[in-house]
């Protein structure tokens, strides 16, 4: 049976894990948790501190935030297809990789995040600046604003983003 690969969240929360690597971790409402993530599935991560666990939905979650980036996590190059099939979104944010443009990302409750994409799968976006990385839930994100234009791999005539 084929090894399935971990999407980048899951390979983000388990270096988290495996490290023991402390993280703030911000909600959609404004409130601010911090603690070790002792367990993680497709929907809610366990967070630990001071001997007391507590369950955590990741709906909720609009940021997570290492207070240092373990050694043993790469984020993964991204390739997207430019096909007629193609994800406006993916496109956009493969652009933004790939360029190393910097992006301005406001989030639904009005935070204003800055960085440059270091990653990105299905559910989150992974933010780098100077040298720290944020993991950021796309469901927490209303409008990505690159710095300058950027190229979609798009000739249909119109002007790209």
């Amino acid at each position: 049976m084929a090894e399935r690969s971990l999407s980048l969240q899951d390979h983000f929360l388990n270096s988290v894990r495996r490290g023991k690597v402390p993280v703030t971790i911000f909600l959609v409402k404004g409130v601010k948790l911090q603690g070790i993530v002792t367990w993680f599935d497709a929907f809610s991560l366990l967070l630990r501190r001071d001997g007391a666990s507590q369950l955590v939905y990741k709906h909720s979650i609009s940021t997570i935030m290492p207070s240092f980036v373990p050694d043993e996590f790469t984020p993964a190059q991204v390739h997207v297809d430019v096909g007629s099939k193609a994800v406006l979104q993916d496109l956009f944010l493969s652009a933004a990789a790939r360029d190393n443009e910097g992006m301005t990302l406001f989030l639904v409750n009005g935070v204003m995040l800055q960085g440059g994409v270091a990653g990105f799968d299905q559910f989150s976006v992974l933010l780098e600046r100077g040298g720290q990385m944020q993991l950021v839930y796309k469901h927490a994100i209303s409008t990505l604003q690159p710095a300058h234009p950027l190229n979609l791999g798009q000739n249909d005539g119109e002007d790209d983003a």
